[in-house]
């Protein structure tokens, strides 16, 4: 066994702490061989686009926020190197499948068919969805009736839960996905006065709203949609042995570090992150 099986094998050993509703792994562990941890790095996919959980400072060529700040701890925890590769949401799941990285963290909802595919995490952080828009519209936006309305245009980033979230509930409103959730923060930045609504997760708003040159409102944060429980982020890994072990050791770190968590999630929400520029499309 390499040193890096040894340092997560001695860790999980001592665990023993799977959450069978979450992470459905078993706590077996007989010569787990792993695959995509090399050169006693851990890799880590996060798409960079998500502050407060998770930010890509092109300037500095890093990535900032509460996912790569707990990547880090948890990497020296088991004395591993830290590597981080960008993805998107749309290709989070197949670059997790196919290797590019060892764990996927940073704005990942709970979903029934994430744990299907995918071992997962305990929760980091409550969530729910909301619906957001500019401050220019807080009268005009006071129910999700008011929302779901033919001249209204419901803009969402590809391939993520705010697309299919967007789509089980809306009937009326035009939905137009964008590719990222960097290019619909322009459009409304762009379109202040346009009837423009985005359904993206309460820990987005109430960050985003909240910035000192933001044009967003936070009213949406009150404004009950339909089908819309409290789930939670977590972090994900492969359905493989190797996969196993990482999520079991990262269950461990979580609740062997919960007072440190709480910390770590305050420092990124107060974090001014330095956002590369993307653009509204139209």
């Amino acid at each position: 066994m390499n040193d890096v099986s040894a340092s997560i094998k001695k860790l999980f050993l001592l665990s023993l702490i799977a959450t069978p509703m979450v992470s459905n792994a078993s706590t077996e562990s007989n010569n787990i061989q792993f695959n995509t941890i090399t050169d006693n790095t851990l890799t880590v996919c996060t798409t960079g686009d998500y502050p407060p959980l998770t930010s890509f400072n092109s300037e500095k060529n890093t990535f900032e926020g509460f996912a790569p700040i707990v990547a880090a701890n948890f990497a020296k925890h088991l004395n591993l190197n830290l590597a981080f590769t960008r993805t998107t949401w749309k290709d989070l799941s197949d670059d997790l499948k196919s290797g590019k990285c060892d764990i996927a963290m940073g704005g990942i909802t709970y979903t029934k068919d994430r744990s299907k595919d995918f071992y997962l995490s305990k929760s980091v952080a409550k969530n729910q969805k909301a619906a957001v828009f500019t401050k220019d519209n807080d009268e005009l936006f006071n129910s999700f009736k008011d929302i779901d309305k033919k001249e209204n245009t419901i803009l969402e980033n590809k391939g993520g839960t705010n697309e299919k979230f967007a789509n089980e509930i809306i009937s009326k409103a035009t939905i137009n996905v964008l590719e990222s959730n960097l290019a619909v923060f322009d459009c409304f930045k762009k379109y202040q006065l346009s009837p423009y609504v985005m359904f993206t997760d309460s820990i987005e708003i109430q960050y985003r709203s909240k910035l000192p040159d933001s044009v967003l409102s936070n009213k949406g944060l009150g404004i009950a949609l339909i089908n819309n429980p409290e789930t939670y982020k977590v972090y994900m890994a492969n359905k493989t042995e190797s996969g196993e072990e990482i999520i079991l050791a990262m269950n461990n770190f979580i609740d062997s570090n919960k007072a440190n968590m709480k910390k770590w999630y305050q420092e990124s929400l107060t974090t001014k992150y330095k956002e590369e520029a993307q653009y509204c499309p139209f």
